[in-house]
Order: structure tokens, then C-alpha cells, then sequence
């Protein structure tokens, strides 16, 4: 598996937000893809209209030039723990009184910040490392956020009637082969993706996504996710996504 390397957070200009304080409490997020890096971008440029604290500083860590297509939740998992000082470019591990000298994050503080791993449960040949990823976020107090199977099940989220879906079929996100899912859609598309097409008027994958399909629904989503399973452990298997309890967090 080769080696994937985060750069230093995309800067963002808070000083035009009114009745805002000096931030307090980075998230710094590391996404699987483009979608999610997008839709974080979103939260973070919307942040007041979303209610998120003032104290909170969202920080949306891209991978460095070349490696943008690198997605594996390991390598994400690793990427981390290189910026945070905790292993060297080898992958060795560090020892604690090195962590803040080789700490790529200049305004990282491992008592308050929090480090997210976001990244999708259907993710090809991740069963076989699932543990290990566990074992070093818990080690290492990086927050798992998964969606199970994608993150278009969060984005599906954002529009009401998610109790009339087939739960079974929400999960197994089947491709469209024949068109015997859906007759007008395309082959290629899965089941979450095509819904989310129906509800968002034209949904593109990746740096295309344009939030303000999403934003003024937030609330709705966050709430839908709480009727579905939450917690990282159990995601592994059921239906859910914990996306929705970390945007409660960064609001409270």
C-alpha cells in the first residue's frame, strides 16, 4: 500500500464573522474522497447559518498534490497519525515527548482538537484491516466517522421519507445492472446514488457537489441519522452513518 501524505489544512478567513471569537476547538477532517472534503467545506463556509459554535474551527486536511485519488481508510488512518507527529516517514513509531516537534499541524492541540477519519464501510477489501483501523484511532483518539454502506446514505438523509426506503436494499446499494432498479437511470449508478440524484436535482460525485442543494436541510438529516444506527462499531455491520453526531458535536 503505498504511502499517502496530507498537506496543511486549506486556510479559512473567519475575521467577516460577526460576533465571532478567535477559534478554540479544530476538527481537523480527513476525507476518503472528494465528496466528503466538498460537503465539509460546505458545513465550514456555512457555518453560521448552521449553528455551528463559534469556539470551533473546522480545518479540511486535502492529501498533497498527486494523491488525491488515494482513499484507502488505512492509508487515511496513517496520513493522520504521520501529521500528528506520532510515526515518521517510515511509519515508525514516534515517542511521546517527539509527538509535537514532528507535528505537521501548527495550531494542533491533542487535549482538545479532534482528528476525524471520514470514509465509507463498502470501501473495497476493507473488512480484512477494520480492526486495525480501530485499534489505532482508539490508540491514538482519531474519531471514526463511517457511513454504512456510503456517504450518500447521509446525503439520501437530507430529504424526508427515509422511513419509506427498504432498509435491506438502503444496505446492499445495489448497481443498477439492467436497469432493473431503476429503467431511466444509468447501469453504473448504485441505488443511494440514484436516489440522491431523484431529490437533488442533478447530484455530481466528488469537488462538483454543490451544497446549497443540501444546506438548508441539514437539521432534517441529522435528525433521520439519529433513527439509524450511530456509533462507529456498530456501523460496521448495520445500516447508519455518524456523520449527523459529529455535526451535533461541532455544535455543541
Amino acid at each position: 500500500m503505498e504511502r499517502l501524505n496530507l498537506r496543511k489544512p486549506k486556510p479559512y478567513d473567519y475575521s467577516s464573522e460577526a460576533g465571532t471569537v478567535k477559534p478554540r476547538v479544530h476538527f481537523y477532517c480527513v476525507s476518503e474522497g472528494a465528496t466528503e472534503e466538498s460537503y465539509f467545506e460546505g458545513i465550514r463556509n456555512n457555518r453560521v447559518t448552521l449553528r455551528i459554535k463559534n469556539d470551533v474551527f473546522i480545518e479540511i486536511v486535502p492529501k498533497e498534490n498527486g494523491q488525491e485519488t488515494y482513499s484507502h481508510p488505512l492509508q487515511l488512518v496513517n496520513a493522520c497519525l504521520h501529521s500528528m507527529g506520532r510515526i515518521d516517514n517510515e511509519g515508525q513509531e514516534l515517542p511521546k515527548d517527539k509527538w509535537k516537534t514532528y507535528c505537521a499541524w501548527e495550531d494542533f492541540d491533542p487535549e482538545i482538537d479532534v482528528v476525524c477519519v471520514i470514509f465509507d464501510r463498502d470501501y473495497k477489501g476493507l473488512t480484512a484491516c477494520l480492526d486495525e483501523i480501530f485499534k489505532l484511532c482508539l490508540l491514538h483518539k482519531i474519531r471514526i466517522v463511517i457511513s454504512n454502506p456510503n456517504f450518500e446514505l447521509w446525503l439520501l438523509m437530507h430529504f424526508p421519507g427515509l422511513e419509506n426506503y427498504d432498509k435491506n436494499k438502503l444496505l446492499e446499494n445495489r448497481k443498477n445492472l439492467r436497469k432493473q432498479l431503476f429503467p431511466d437511470a444509468s447501469e453504473k449508478k448504485r441505488y443511494l446514488e440514484i436516489l440522491v440524484v431523484q431529490h437533488s436535482e442533478g447530484y455530481s460525485k466528488g469537488s462538483k457537489l454543490k451544497f446549497e442543494r443540501f444546506k438548508q436541510n441539514v437539521d432534517l438529516a441529522v435528525e433521520q441519522a439519529a433513527l439509524f444506527c450511530e456509533e462507529p462499531e456498530a456501523i460496521r455491520e448495520e445500516l447508519g452513518t455518524s456523520v449527523g453526531k459529529l455535526i451535533r458535536d461541532m455544535r455543541t
